[in-house]
C-alpha cells in the first residue's frame, strides 16, 4: 500500500472503505506546502477539497458573528480537515491555519464526486462510517453537561498523545497553549490553568511557555476514564 493510500486509511470517514477504493480516491490526491502561519483556508471560503495532513501541524478555529474565536482542533500527521466539504460543498465552517511549515495531501471534492458515482459499496460504507461518527459527537455533547472539567482535560491531553514526539526519558511534549486547550474545552484559560497544575502537583504533567509535558500518561489515561489515580 503506497504512502498516499495508507493516509487516507487512517481517516475516520476512509475507515471501512475497500482497499480497491482506498486506492482509487488516494490516487486523485496532489501535494500542498504551506508555510508557518499560513492559512490553508479560512472560515467562509469555499468547501472544494479536504486536507489531510502529511507532515507539521494545523489550528482548526471558529470565530463567532461578535468577533469571539475558539480553538476547535490541533491536528498532526495523519488528521484531515474539512472532510465535511467533500460531502456537502457548503462554505467553510471553520478557518485552518499552519501553526509550523505544514504539507498536505489534497482531494477535491469534483475528484471526490466522480469516485463515488461509480462506487456503491463504498457510497455505503461512507454512510455507515457517518453515523458511527454523529453518535460519537452525541456523547461529546453529554460529556460537556455531565464531566467535569478535570476529567475532560484530562482526556484532551490523552487524545493529543497521539501526535506527540517522546523523549528519551519517555516524557511526551505537546505542543499546546493553555489558551488553546481552554478554547478547545470551551472554558477559561485561568480554569485549565488551575486543573494543570493540580496535575503537576500529582507528578502527571511538566508545563512550559507553549507546551505541555505529560509525564506519567498511564496516570492521566486512568482519571480521563473517571478512575482515581
Amino acid at each position: 500500500m503506497d504512502k498516499q493510500t495508507k493516509l487516507i486509511r487512517g481517516l475516520p470517514l476512509m475507515a471501512r472503505l475497500a482497499n480497491e477504493d482506498l486506492q482509487a480516491i488516494a490516487s486523485t490526491g496532489t501535494r500542498r506546502s504551506f508555510r508557518a502561519k499560513e492559512f490553508l483556508f479560512r472560515q467562509g471560503d469555499e468547501g472544494d477539497s479536504i486536507h489531510v495532513v502529511v507532515t507539521g501541524r494545523l489550528r482548526v478555529s471558529y470565530t463567532s458573528p461578535n468577533g469571539d474565536e475558539s480553538t476547535l482542533a490541533m491536528m498532526g500527521p495523519g488528521e484531515a480537515c474539512g472532510d465535511l466539504s467533500l460531502l456537502d460543498g457548503r462554505p467553510r465552517s471553520a478557518a485552518a491555519l499552519a501553526t509550523e511549515a505544514t504539507e498536505t495531501l489534497v482531494i477535491s471534492r469534483h475528484a471526490f464526486l466522480s469516485w463515488i458515482a461509480t462506487r456503491p459499496k463504498a457510497a455505503l460504507a461512507l454512510l455507515e462510517t457517518l453515523s458511527l461518527l454523529v453518535r460519537r459527537t452525541d456523547v461529546a455533547l453529554a460529556e460537556l453537561a455531565f464531566v467535569d472539567l478535570s476529567h475532560r482535560l484530562a482526556k484532551c491531553l490523552v487524545n493529543l498523545l497521539d501526535d506527540a514526539k517522546s523523549t528519551a526519558s519517555g516524557v511526551a511534549k505537546l505542543k499546546v497553549t493553555q489558551s488553546e486547550l481552554a478554547a478547545m474545552l470551551g472554558v477559561t484559560r485561568e480554569s485549565v490553568n488551575k486543573e494543570l497544575n493540580a496535575f503537576v502537583d500529582r507528578g502527571w504533567v511538566a508545563l512550559s511557555r507553549g507546551s505541555v509535558s505529560v509525564q506519567d500518561a498511564t496516570a492521566l489515561e486512568a482519571h480521563s476514564a473517571g478512575e482515581e489515580g
